[in-house]
């Protein structure tokens, strides 16, 4: 799994080697140069290299908003096929996650590989009546 560069320490109005900047973020260095070339904007006029901290802050928020997906209602989001994925019913199941949450379970109809979407309690009914799975009243399950 990839790591998630940590962008709180960076401060806007400071410009960062790029050595200073793959410290900060808990990323090596050779990330940090990726990132130039994918259009990082970078200071390249003279050595060290430099990299101003809003850039930085606005190029990784446009970084992480092409990789998130919103699902639509009862979507599940397939990691094999990198797409959101409306499950076949009868192969869906839940797991309860606390007194608010649960975990829904299925299989992808695409890749038949398992997927899984944590939903609010309150949702699980709309789901079980959708896909056909029951839900235990139990206060132990």
């Amino acid at each position: 799994m990839a790591r998630r560069a940590d962008v709180r320490r960076v401060k806007l109005h400071r410009s960062y080697t790029l050595e200073q900047l793959a410290d900060l973020s808990g990323v090596t260095i050779g990330t940090v140069r990726r990132w130039c070339k994918a259009g990082l904007p970078c200071l390249t006029d003279a050595r060290p290299f430099l990299v101003e901290g809003r850039k930085f802050k606005l190029f990784h928020a446009e970084k992480l908003a092409v990789a998130k997906t919103k699902l639509q209602p009862f979507e599940v989001y397939c990691l094999g096929c990198k797409k959101p994925r409306v499950p076949q019913p009868g192969l869906v199941d839940f797991e309860p996650m606390g007194a608010t949450r649960a975990r829904i379970m299925a299989i992808c109809p695409a890749c038949t590989r398992m997927t899984r979407r944590i939903i609010r309690r309150d949702d699980l009914r709309k789901w079980a009546v959708k896909f056909g799975f029951a839900i235990n009243t139990r206060e132990d399950a």
